[in-house]
């Protein structure tokens, strides 16, 4: 990843025209609310200052590196004489605190010297400076919108702007580097780690200085004794990670580059995408990657744009959709990361992904999301919809960062990890976690329907990429005895089905539920929409193989006290299905699983329209 992520940088510096100044500078408009510069003008004759006047330009990106803005701590100030402007009078007096600070480092023995300090001094006199805020007042009241404070001196026919003076830039070039090498939360001893003439672990080439402190991600981490050679002196860091102050730069610039254009979110989680060819990033590879990075970046910004459809998740800058169409010669690395405060986590890193496979995802996802079931489907307020499959559906049963849930994140990544590496994953995971949400779900009085149809759309997304093999494989041909319009209906969904269906114990619970529904149907029928008495004998939709026998006859005794057993054919395809089910041989939350399932399919099948209930109430959400 190392190497990747250099060309990465490499790729930063060559295809932006900008100093890297400018990709070390924040962006003071990158939510873009703060469109308006206001500069406080100062007008240089000979070797006198004085300030000229408020002028008002429009933020320009290509300004970065002239504006110099880094963010300061609240009470210190930003690190240059550039702020955004919150309140006016504050943060007036905010971009002097730069300003006064590097004045106390300065001695007048340059021009430029000289300008800084007579530019505070104007500031720090008291009339002047009322009279600087009341033509700023007046400038930032006609403004319609937010705004950001900086300093600017006109010079016969040039204006300097901050980052034109490399008293402020060369602070914060050195503060930049410092983090390479100097760690304040360390003990003294160990606070700087500098090597010198040594071979650069990243370019292999002998370097005056390497600095030992350049954790660009947390692959390795000095915090515990013991970690670094020689002893246990981090200070000697040097010798285990050795990285001259170029290599330091471009790495940085990678991760900078790779946050910005490679990065969005998944299923709640940040990630990003690392592009790397096969045979390393010399020559003709190194272009490759660079068309590859030019690709990625287009796609993300026009992806904003684009339907949701074709999407694997609901995040509209995802970046999945692009990489299929990259020919096998690069293969992607995703890192799953989080960040807390200045803290950085590496939650999962999928290795070597190809883009052909990232084909076979899509094209699973297609043909899921084809198939009938997922089609013309009806919200309860009647409005028609169809599913996709996204990998929303899989964290909607693994909670991730869920409010007042457990939290199945490790879980749900290591489904992640196995669906983009092609590692098996579990069935009977899946199932437990399936049937226990919507067990809770039939507890708290929430309709099943829909969570039901996305556990079903899981599995078979899964299956068609061969990923759960104790599924099972598709069954033979379904069991035919007698014939009839109902019977039919449900053996046609079930061979539709066969990937899922494929056990005669799935079936036999599967009809089992829907036996189960047309009675619960006929109960709210005949009790005006209301009562349901039967569901207490569903306990609690905690289905074992005791259980299942006895529902079957309670529900037909049931529904011939109400004259309304119109299942003969349902009722006889069960009776098939006992006979030839080995109960032993499939879990309790199987059994629940596929009785749940068959509960929400039931008013697929109607047998007379005249005398059945009114199933629209079993369909919907």
């Amino acid at each position: 990843m190392i190497e990747a992520l250099k060309t990465i940088g490499e790729y930063a510096k060559e295809s932006f025209d900008e100093s890297l100044l400018a990709q070390l500078a924040d962006n003071p408009n990158s939510n873009g609310q703060y469109e308006l510069v206001l500069l406080i003008l100062f007008d240089k004759l000979d070797d006198q200052i004085k300030f000229k006047r408020i002028d008002v330009e429009e933020f320009s990106k290509r300004k970065l590196d002239k504006y110099a803005y880094k963010k300061g701590s609240p009470r210190g100030g930003d690190l240059t004489p550039t702020s955004k402007i919150t309140e006016l009078d504050k943060t007036y007096e905010r971009i002097q605190k730069p300003l006064g600070k590097l004045c106390k480092q300065l001695k007048a023995n340059t021009e430029n010297k000289k300008t800084i300090i007579n530019i505070f001094k104007i500031l720090q006199d008291e009339k002047i400076s009322e009279e600087i805020f009341e033509d700023l007042k007046d400038k930032y009241e006609q403004l319609d919108g937010n705004g950001i404070l900086t300093i600017a001196v006109k010079d016969q026919d040039k204006k300097l702007y901050v980052g034109d003076f490399a008293e402020f830039t060369e602070s914060l070039l050195n503060r930049y580097e410092r983090k390479f090498y100097f760690k304040s939360s360390y003990n003294k001893t160990e606070q700087e780690s500098v090597g010198r003439d040594n071979i650069c672990y990243i370019c292999s080439e002998k370097s005056s200085k390497t600095y030992g402190y350049v954790g660009t991600y947390s692959f390795y981490t000095l915090d515990k004794p013991g970690f670094t050679s020689g002893g246990f002196n981090r200070g000697k860091a040097w010798k285990n990670y050795p990285v001259c102050p170029e290599c330091a730069k471009t790495l940085d610039l990678g991760k900078d580059y790779l946050e910005k254009n490679l990065s969005a979110r998944f299923c709640g989680i940040n990630y990003s995408i690392i592009p790397k060819t096969i045979f390393g990033s010399d020559g003709n590879n190194r272009e490759h990657i660079f068309a590859t990075l030019e690709y990625l970046e287009e796609h993300k910004k026009m992806s904003l744009n684009d339907d949701t459809k074709d999407r694997l998740t609901t995040a509209q800058d995802e970046l999945f959709a692009s990489m299929q169409d990259i020919d096998n010669y690069i293969n992607f690395n995703f890192m799953f990361y989080e960040k807390k405060n200045s803290a950085f986590r590496i939650l999962l890193f999928v290795e070597d992904v190809l883009p052909s496979y990232i084909q076979q995802i899509f094209k699973a996802k297609e043909a899921i999301d084809e198939e009938e079931i997922f089609q013309n489907l009806k919200n309860k307020d009647g409005d028609i919809f169809r599913m996709n499959f996204k990998f929303n559906l899989i964290s909607d049963f693994f909670y991730v960062n869920q409010a007042n849930k457990a939290d199945f994140t490790k879980q749900f990544l290591e489904i992640t990890n196995g669906i983009f590496s092609g590692q098996k994953l579990s069935y009977y995971q899946l199932i437990d976690r399936f049937v226990l949400h919507l067990q809770e779900k039939f507890r708290n009085g929430e309709s099943l329907w829909y969570d039901n149809l996305k556990a079903f759309m899981i599995l078979k997304f899964l299956n068609k990429l061969r990923l759960i093999p104790e599924l099972g494989k598709e069954r033979g041909d379904l069991v035919m005895k007698t014939k009839g319009e109902f019977r039919e209906k449900i053996e046609s969904f079930l061979e539709e089905h066969k990937d899922i269906l494929n056990a005669n114990t799935k079936i036999l619970a599967f009809l089992e539920g829907i036996l189960a529904q047309k009675l619960l149907n006929v109960q709210r029928k005949q009790t005006g929409g209301s009562a349901t008495p039967f569901m207490v004998r569903l306990n609690g939709l905690k289905i074992n193989k005791k259980i299942i026998m006895r529902i079957y006859s309670e529900a037909i005794n049931k529904l011939e006290e109400y004259g309304a057993n119109y299942y003969k054919q349902l009722e006889e395809m069960i009776a098939d299905y006992v006979l030839l089910s080995d109960l032993d041989d499939i879990s309790n939350n199987e059994l629940s699983f596929y009785f749940v399932t068959g509960m929400n399919q039931a008013s697929k099948f109607q047998f007379d329209k005249k005398n059945e209930e009114d199933d629209s109430n079993d369909s919907g959400e």
